[in-house]
């Protein structure tokens, strides 16, 4: 790795590394979404464009230790370097940037994943509650497709901290209602929580104050995050 400002520049061959370990690092594409990542980005990447950085601050971990790693469209590109300075603005600790980018990763990796057209959305199946999601469907998009939805553990700070799902944001049920605006309108949005209760109450207080936000569930289930990272859901006894 070779350093390069404030921040460390890795190569292909130790992301896919750390990839490939399930290592505890958040990779962050810098590029535009539509036009760049949804036609395929590195696995596991969040998409947060760098024009956009500001106000997509909410999808980096709370955790300032976490380690970040951007990257952008090769070594022309200065959008990871732009969104990796901001990132040590704001007190992020361990930052780092794959500056060769998607293009030498495809070179040598192939395509990666890619978003289709409206796909995410058809996948959303309604559960048997009223606004839960079907288990098995949003199962398979936790595991496959985390990015093509707007994830929200609506449990307190210290439930979160003992482990959730990768891509999931923490706004505490009883901070929902303050913080409601950061809820995007261009994703579906899902909550999350132990056992269905405060997901669900969570899902009608966006009915209540957010009606115009028509894609938003919550999963009716118990929650156990493992130890490695993965995760099971158990249907909610009647």
């Amino acid at each position: 790795m070779k350093e390069k400002g404030n921040y460390a520049a890795v190569t292909e061959d130790w992301l896919k590394k750390q990839i490939d370990k399930n290592a505890d690092i958040v990779i962050v594409d810098s590029r535009p979404k539509r036009k760049k990542y949804n036609k395929g980005h590195i696995p596991t990447a969040i998409s947060i464009p760098d024009s956009q950085f500001k106000k997509m601050t909410d999808q980096l971990p709370k955790e300032k230790s976490k380690l970040l790693v951007f990257y952008c469209g090769g070594f022309k590109c200065k959008l990871s370097h732009k969104s990796a300075a901001k990132a040590i603005k704001l007190g992020y600790k361990k930052v780092k940037v794959y500056a060769a980018g998607y293009p030498a990763w495809k070179k040598k990796f192939g395509k990666g994943e890619a978003v289709a057209k409206s796909k995410a959305a058809a996948k959303l199946k309604a559960g048997t509650e009223e606004g839960s999601i079907d288990l098995k469907a949003f199962e398979k998009i936790a595991k496959e497709k985390p990015e093509s939805v707007f994830l929200v553990d609506v449990r307190d700070p210290d439930e979160f901290a003992t482990g959730s799902l990768k891509t999931a944001v923490n706004i505490p049920v009883d901070k929902l209602e303050e913080r409601i605006n950061e809820l995007p309108s261009n994703k579906p949005i899902v909550f999350i929580c132990g056992t269905g209760a405060r997901s669900g109450e969570s899902f009608y207080m966006v009915q209540d104050i957010r009606p115009e936000l028509k894609s938003v569930y919550y999963v009716e289930a118990e929650m156990t995050v493992h130890k490695d990272g993965s995760f099971t859901f158990k249907p909610t006894a009647e």
